[in-house]
């Protein structure tokens, strides 16, 4: 096993919220179809050539080691995500237009995006990269978090922390509409973090 320790990341995990619910209580045939295309579109718009780490049921785990992407493309490859996103509703209420009005034209799903930046350890185990460390836990439990919207950005303190020019940081996140949230996790105790609504 190989092992590289205290390796400075950036993470950038879109994942669908409302995921639960529209796969229990969707047309297994079209929900399937909808998941792919999805998964398929969101990994195709990393523009940032972020590594994927692992793609879960409803989350793509996008990690890039080294220095912090500069805010600017951070904030591009926010956008590409939420129009990706909206493309493939949008393809689906074209090709597809019943089950859309069934299954996704009340935002049944939609896109939150969390970005973190920590320092974590990488191992190789059996010839595949794995992320160790607290911080590898914490982004995993901040995908639950208490904000009802059905798309955000949610930004972590040790996200904005890093951010050497705020005021820039400001005119590429819309700043006006950030708002503060706290969920307290197990292990963790109470976690804060900036969210920005997208719709």
């Amino acid at each position: 096993m190989d092992n590289k320790s205290n390796v400075p990341v950036f993470f950038l995990i879109p994942d669908l919220t409302g995921f639960t619910k529209f796969m229990t209580s969707t047309d297994p045939d079209f929900a399937n179809k909808v998941i792919t295309v999805m998964l398929n579109k969101l990994v195709a718009a990393n523009i940032l050539e972020m590594t994927v780490a692992e793609i879960e049921g409803d989350a793509v785990f996008f990690y890039r080691k080294g220095r912090l992407p500069a805010v600017n493309k951070v904030a591009k490859q926010c956008k590409f995500i939420f129009e990706a996103f909206n493309d493939v509703i949008t393809t689906f209420k074209q090709i597809d237009p019943e089950n859309y009005k069934k299954y996704l034209s009340k935002n049944q799903l939609g896109v939150k995006i969390i970005i973190h930046h920590a320092y974590i350890n990488i191992a190789k185990i059996n010839g595949r990269i794995k992320l160790l460390g607290e911080d590898v836990i914490l982004v995993h439990k901040l995908l639950k978090n208490s904000i009802n919207l059905p798309c955000y950005i949610l930004l972590t303190d040790s996200y904005l922390e890093k951010l050497k020019n705020k005021k820039a940081a400001a005119n590429w996140f819309n700043w006006e509409n950030l708002k503060r949230g706290k969920d307290k996790y197990e292990h963790f105790g109470v976690t804060y973090y900036s969210y920005i609504p997208l719709g």
